[in-house]
C-alpha cells in the first residue's frame, strides 16, 4: 500500500499555499513562528562574531518591545499550526530553533511556548525526540537545531570558552546518543524528521550575503551522524532557506524542504522505496 505524504517547509509564520491533493499525512520540519525578531538577530549575531561579545538580540531592545515581538511571532505560529490541522490528516512536526521551545534565555521565567502552540490541536502530532508508527513506517524526529551542534568554523569557536565548548560538546553527544537510542528501538523503515539538513552537503550552505556566516555549512552534526550510521529511508529537514531540493547520503534520500509558502514537496512510499518525489515552487 502506497503511502502518500504532503511535506510542508519553513514558514516563519506564513500560512502554507497547499499545491497538492490526496494525502495521507503532512509532515513540516518547523519554524512555523514568524520571524518578526530577525533583524535584531543579525545585528547580535555580527557583534558576536567581530567583537567576541555574548550579546543577544533581546539586548538591543527592550524588555517591552521583546515581549511584543515573542507574541507576535507566537500568534503567527499558532495560526499556522490551526491551519494544517484543519487538513483532518495526521501532522508531523518538530519544533524549530523560531518556535521558542524551552526558551529559558529571555528576562522573563522560561515558558516553553511550543507547547502553548500545539495545544488542542488533534491532528498535530509532536515527533521530537519520539518514535511514532505510522502505518508500514516509523517517524523518528529530532528538532530545534539550528547549526552544527559544535562548532565548526574559528570564528564561532573564538566566541566560546574551554568551559563553554565542553559543555556544547556534551551536550552534541547527549543529543546524538538520545536519538541514536530511538533508531535502535526502531522496527520499520524509518522517516527521520529533523528540523536541519544534515551538514556539509549541497543543501545545508548558506548562501545569504545579509548572513554574517554567509558561505558556511551549517546544517546538523546529529542529523548527518544518524544518517550515516543507521541510514534511514528518508530524511526531511529545512532551516536552510537557500535550497530546496535533494541530495543522498548512502542509500538516505535528504530533503530540504525549502522555505516560504509556496513550497511543497509529495513524497509517495510503497515498502521500502521512495516511489515519488515531486518538488512544487512557484
Amino acid at each position: 500500500m502506497i503511502m502518500k505524504f504532503l511535506i510542508i517547509g519553513d514558514l516563519h509564520g506564513q500560512t502554507p499555499k497547499i499545491h497538492f491533493k490526496d494525502f495521507d499525512a503532512i509532515i513540516a520540519p518547523g519554524d512555523f513562528c514568524s520571524d518578526a525578531k530577525i533583524k535584531y538577530e543579525y545585528q547580535a549575531v555580527k557583534e558576536r562574531l567581530q567583537n567576541h561579545t555574548k550579546v543577544k538580540w533581546y539586548d538591543l531592545i527592550n524588555k517591552k518591545e521583546t515581549r511584543e515581538l515573542v507574541k507576535k511571532s507566537v500568534n503567527r505560529g499558532r495560526s499556522v499550526l490551526k491551519y494544517l490541522n484543519s487538513f483532518k490528516v495526521p501532522v508531523f512536526i518538530v519544533p524549530g530553533n523560531w518556535d521558542w521551545s524551552e526558551n529559558k534565555s529571555l528576562y522573563w521565567k522560561p515558558i516553553d511556548y511550543y507547547i502553548i502552540l500545539i495545544k488542542n490541536l488533534s491532528k498535530i502530532v509532536d515527533v521530537h525526540y519520539k518514535i511514532v508508527n505510522v502505518n508500514r513506517y516509523q517517524i523518528i524526529g529530532y528538532g530545534t537545531s539550528f547549526g552544527p551542534e559544535y562548532p565548526q568554523y574559528k570564528e564561532d569557536l573564538k566566541m566560546f570558552s574551554h568551559a563553554e565548548l565542553q559543555k556544547r560538546k556534551k551536550e552534541y553527544e547527549k543529543s546524538l546518543k538520545k536519538v541514536s537510542l530511538l533508531f535502535e528501538k526502531a522496527t520499520k523503515p524509518v522517516i527521520f524528521l529533523s528540523h536541519n539538513v544534515p551538514y556539509n552537503t549541497p543543501i545545508d550552505k548558506i548562501e545569504n550575503k545579509e548572513s554574517p556566516r554567509n558561505g558556511w555549512h551549517y546544517g546538523s552534526l546529529v542529523t548527518r551522524k544518524i544518517i550515516e550510521k543507521y541510514q534511514p529511508l528518508v530524511c526531511i529537514g529545512g532551516h536552510m532557506h537557500e535550497h530546496f531540493g535533494k541530495c543522498k547520503i548512502g542509500k538516505t534520500v535528504c530533503i530540504n524542504s525549502g522555505f516560504g509558502s509556496n513550497v511543497n514537496v509529495l513524497m509517495e512510499i510503497d515498502k521500502n522505496k521512495i516511489v515519488r518525489l515531486q518538488f512544487h515552487k512557484k
